[in-house]
């Protein structure tokens, strides 16, 4: 039987696949992030000169650009115009998973190999891009989970203290969806909480959204006047546990319960399952999954399992009301788990 060898070039093809990858998930985060795809959204189709001019862009940069963008088949080129493709245009549902993964933190990939070595410390991330795209992201995952655990808690929700809001986003839609509501945010973030207070505004959401800028444990140790039915805790603790340890984690959930002690809880968070071989080989797991448990290990965040969470819940006498997963016709992994959390009497 003759042995058939691959060719170099085949090798070659097939070993560079990630760099060309690596570059177009860079040049989709710059399409959104450049004003590119809005323009083309609203237009329907521009010239170079007509984008350039509009966006305040490099014209013989930007016809590379979309030229590239042409050979991947995100726009299409007619008679001199650009036009979003089909493919380019579904892009559009998914683009807070590139906001965060590359605008927020492709320079913490980028940080991987000199943060490997011993005493190195923590890559960095742009904490507010990371906000923003996990706000966009929500309208997947996170607002229906916690729409669905809002709809167990007894005699309905009327005011929201969300800690860890992002651009406010979360908050906005939850004020459109639920007319009653009264909402405050906290965001660490002072890009987000500028992005926050600049969407509460486009909206005038003034008067029912409150926003602070702090750390959630600052913002819950201090002196504020206002007394939420629910809080929600949307992939905030895994962030305290990173950076404060176990003990951390207790002492804050502690006060929440102390000084509020019949409040409704809502935690979600990520099911750290990096060493399931079968969970592993999901598609979904592979795209989006694997690396965002990577960049956890290198930015101070400290990712647990379900069963780590059911357990200290148990320990602080926190009763499970409900306990969701997000909409298979999302995610089908069970990976974002959402929690509603009461104090046992």
């Amino acid at each position: 039987m003759v042995m058939v060898v691959p060719k170099l070039e085949d090798r070659l093809i097939e070993s560079t696949q990630p760099i060309r990858y690596f570059t177009l998930a860079v040049s989709i985060y710059h399409l959104f992030d450049t004003g590119l795809f809005d323009v083309l959204v609203e237009t329907g189709s521009a010239s170079v000169g007509e984008l350039a001019n509009r966006l305040e862009l490099d014209e013989e940069k930007l016809e590379g650009f979309l030229k590239y963008a042409k050979n991947e088949q995100i726009v299409i080129e007619e008679n001199g115009r650009f036009r979003l493709s089909p493919k380019g245009v579904e892009l559009g549902d998914f683009r807070g998973w590139y906001t965060m993964m590359i605008g927020g933190y492709a320079e913490t990939f980028l940080q991987v190999g000199g943060k490997l070595k011993a005493n190195s410390g923590w890559a960095s991330r742009d904490s507010m891009k990371v906000g923003v795209g996990s706000c966009g992201i929500s309208h997947y995952d996170a607002i229906p989970l916690t729409q669905s655990l809002m709809s167990r808690i007894p005699g309905g929700c009327h005011r929201l203290l969300d800690l860890g809001c992002g651009n406010g986003l979360y908050l906005v839609e939850f004020c459109k969806l639920y007319p009653d509501i009264q909402a405050w945010g906290v965001e660490p973030s002072e890009g987000g909480y500028a992005e926050a207070v600049k969407l509460v505004e486009e909206y005038g959401l003034q008067n029912r959204i409150r926003l602070t800028c702090s750390p959630a444990i600052e913002f819950f140790e201090g002196d504020f006047d206002y007394e939420p039915d629910f809080i929600v805790l949307g992939f905030v603790l895994h962030e305290i546990l990173g950076q404060d340890g176990e003990e951390g984690v207790i002492r804050f959930l502690t006060q929440i319960t102390d000084r509020f002690p019949e409040i409704h809880i809502i935690i979600i968070e990520v099911d750290n399952r990096i060493d399931d071989p079968d969970m592993m080989n999901h598609g979904l797991a592979k795209a989006y999954y694997n690396p965002y448990y990577l960049l956890h290990y290198f930015t101070r965040q400290r990712l647990e399992t379900e069963k780590y969470w059911d357990n200290l819940f148990a320990r602080l006498n926190l009763t499970v009301k409900a306990k969701e997963t997000v909409n298979h016709h999302v995610d089908s992994t069970d990976l974002t788990i959402g929690y509603l959390l009461q104090r046992g009497k």
